[in-house]
C-alpha cells in the first residue's frame, strides 16, 4: 500500500482525482489530506487532518512524509512556492540531491512511444554543473522505472559542436563529464529528430550512441522544454505525467488547469518511482 500525503487536498478537483485514482489503482493507494477547509470526503475517501492555515498545511504534510508515513507528496490547492520553500528546509531531510528538477513521462500514442523529458519546469537556464545534476536525477528515475541502461539525449539544434551555440557547448561539456558512465549512454549535442526518429538517422546517415532510440530527452533550458512539452500535448495528443525529483520521495505538483487525466498520469508516474 502506497500512502500519498496531500497538502491542500480537501478541494473538489482533488476529491475527483482521489476517487478516480481509487477506481484505477484499486487498493494500491491510501490518501492523507491536510487542509484548513471543511472535510469534503469521508473515511472511505481519505484520512483528514485539519490545519489552521496554509503554513501548517505544508508543515504537517511534509512532516508526515519525513516521518516515513507517506511515499508520495502531492500538492493540492495551495501555492507551489509555499510548498517548495518548506520542502527545502533541512529539518525535514527531504532534499537528497543538490538540484531539484522536473521529470515528465511522455507517451505519444500515434508513435507508440514513451520517453522521459527533463527539465521543463524547474531550472530556467542551467549551467554545466546544474545540467550534470539534472542528468543524474533523470538517470536515477530511469533506473527506478526499469530502464537499466537508458539512452539520454542532450538536445541542441544540431548534432555537431558549435562554439557559438550555447546548447551545443553545454551538451558537449555534459557528455564529457559522463564519458566513463557505465549505467547509461549520455550523449549530445543531438537534434530532436536524430534522437527520436530512426528514419531521420538513416536519411542523414548519422552514427552515434543514440540513433533515433532515445529513452530520455534533456532540454538545454526551460523555454525549449516548455515549448516541446506543450507542442506534444496540443498537437500530438501526448499524455504527460510529471514529478519533482531530487527528493526523498517523488513530488507531484498539480495545477487547477491540469485535467484529471493529467493528474492521474503524474500520480501513476510517481508510483513507478517508489
Amino acid at each position: 500500500m502506497i500512502t500519498v500525503s496531500i497538502a491542500g487536498g480537501s478541494q473538489p478537483e482533488i476529491l475527483t482525482l482521489v476517487n478516480e485514482a481509487k477506481n484505477r489503482f484499486k487498493e494500491s493507494l491510501n490518501f492523507v489530506v491536510f487542509d484548513q477547509t471543511k472535510d469534503i470526503g469521508n473515511s472511505d475517501t481519505w484520512e483528514y487532518v485539519h490545519c489552521k492555515d496554509e503554513a501548517e498545511i505544508v508543515q504537517k504534510a511534509l512532516q508526515y512524509v519525513a516521518d516515513g508515513h507517506a511515499q508520495i507528496l502531492l500538492k493540492g490547492i495551495i501555492q507551489t512556492h509555499t510548498l517548495l520553500k518548506e520542502l527545502l528546509k533541512k529539518e525535514y531531510g527531504l532534499k537528497t540531491q543538490s538540484v531539484l528538477s522536473h521529470v515528465a513521462m511522455v507517451t505519444v500514442p500515434s508513435k507508440d512511444k514513451t520517453f522521459l523529458l527533463t527539465d521543463c519546469a524547474m531550472n530556467i537556464s542551467p549551467d554545466t554543473q546544474t545540467m550534470i545534476e539534472i542528468v543524474e536525477n533523470v538517470k536515477s528515475v530511469a533506473h527506478k522505472i526499469g530502464l537499466d541502461h537508458p539512452k539520454i539525449a542532450l538536445l541542441s539544434s544540431a548534432e555537431n559542436y558549435n562554439p557559438k551555440m550555447p546548447s551545443s557547448v553545454l551538451a558537449t561539456e555534459v557528455t564529457e563529464a559522463f564519458k566513463d558512465e557505465e549505467n547509461a549512454a549520455i550523449f549530445g549535442p543531438i537534434s530532436f529528430d536524430l534522437a527520436m526518429s530512426k528514419e531521420a538517422v538513416e536519411h542523414k546517415r548519422f552514427v552515434g550512441p543514440i540513433m533515433g532510440d532515445a529513452d530520455v530527452l534533456v532540454v538545454p533550458q526551460i523555454d525549449t522544454g516548455n515549448s516541446l512539452y506543450k507542442s506534444l500535448t496540443l498537437f500530438a495528443d501526448a499524455t504527460v505525467g510529471g514529478t519533482i525529483v531530487g527528493t526523498k520521495v517523488p513530488v507531484v505538483l498539480t495545477s487547477r488547469s491540469d485535467t484529471t487525466a493529467s493528474k492521474l498520469d503524474s500520480l501513476e508516474f510517481a508510483m513507478k518511482q517508489i
